[in-house]
């Protein structure tokens, strides 16, 4: 459990793994590590984000801490209560303090039922509160994500791709929870409507004080919405740090080539703003490297990098980072 009095959510040691097929009837049992040991904390009312190329990690993560993935090992501290360790009724109840905003507006909507029984379903599930103050409940969330009252009625294929995801996020509003996860809730949307949902999170999380721990493979929206940033590489955390730290002075090399993929409508940053291209591919998963698992990709790598896994120290005030190159003088081997 976490000390500070600000820290709502402390996830600590964090591990994920999955089984897969051995080899022969006799041979030993194989695991697939998609999250391996990895620990940070998120203050009320601020944003994390979770950010990585595909198979990094980051989703699974999500998913473990809200209890839809099994979690090897770990703890997950949900304003002083261990997540990982509750059961039935608790783990029923508890969930109300944790919802999820889903990345396809689509397919996360049941397409058979009405808008205004999708928000409601929450309140029903936990039997919160009378039958019409759930109504009167609904028809505040509807108002809040920018939704007119008649729209209740209507079922999912009859909203657009941004409507939809503003009734996902309604209904993860509904059992006032302390923490919400978006899984890449943009990353489905066109550009132009993507703005307003990201706006529209911004404002609610003033409103109502909300908690975010965001998802995303999109450094522009971080940079938007985020407060503080984890970066993942093939399960592990690479990089921790507040947000003007790590778009200033990103350390991690594998940071760096993420920033510089980033595109910008500023012609002298365009300039100034060197592209640093990722060759290869990532390692096996069944089969990763002692050292750092970025060293095979890394342009700067040295020997140690392929046989001593670095560990992740506080370079600078806030900022770690897991990568034998950066000291204390918090300077990007890159640079």
């Amino acid at each position: 459990m976490s000390d500070d009095p600000e820290v709502l959510l402390d996830v600590k040691d964090l591990t994920v793994r999955f089984g897969v097929k051995r080899g022969g009837l006799f041979g030993e049992p194989k695991y697939l590590y998609a999250v391996d040991d990895i620990s940070f904390q998120i203050k009320r009312g601020k944003t994390l984000a979770i950010v990585g190329e595909s198979g990094s990690g980051k989703t699974t993560a999500a998913l473990a801490v809200a209890r839809l993935v099994e979690a090897y090992k770990g703890t997950v501290d949900l304003d002083g209560t261990d997540f990982l360790t509750l059961e039935d009724e608790d783990l029923r109840q508890a969930r109300a303090k944790m919802q999820f905003i889903f990345q396809d507006p689509y397919s996360s909507l049941n397409p058979r039922v009405r808008a205004e029984k999708i928000v409601r379903e929450p309140l029903d599930n936990l039997e919160s509160g009378a039958k019409e103050d759930r109504q009167q409940i609904v028809d505040k969330l509807f108002e809040a994500v920018g939704l007119h009252p008649e729209q209740q009625r209507l079922f999912p294929h009859q909203f657009s791709g941004g409507q939809r995801q503003r009734i996902g996020i309604a209904r993860a509003l509904a059992t006032q929870p302390d923490l919400i996860i978006c899984d890449e809730p943009v990353s489905a949307l066109d550009v132009a409507v993507q703005a307003q949902i990201l706006n529209l999170l911004r404002k609610l999380q003033t409103d109502f004080g909300l908690t975010f721990l965001f998802i995303s493979h999109d450094l522009g929206v971080v940079q938007h919405m985020c407060d503080t940033i984890v970066v993942m590489y093939m399960g592990k955390v690479v990089e921790y740090a507040d947000r003007l730290s790590l778009f200033n002075n990103p350390l991690h090399p594998y940071t760096v080539a993420l920033l510089s993929a980033v595109p910008s409508v500023d012609k002298k940053r365009r300039a100034e703003m060197k592209r640093i291209l990722i060759p290869g591919d990532p390692p096996d998963p069944l089969d990763l490297p002692k050292g750092c698992r970025f060293a095979n990709r890394c342009p700067v790598a040295i020997e140690r990098c392929k046989t001593e896994q670095p560990i992740l120290n506080e370079v600078a005030l806030g900022h770690q980072v897991a990568c034998h190159l950066v000291d204390e003088r918090a300077v990007s081997p890159l640079s």
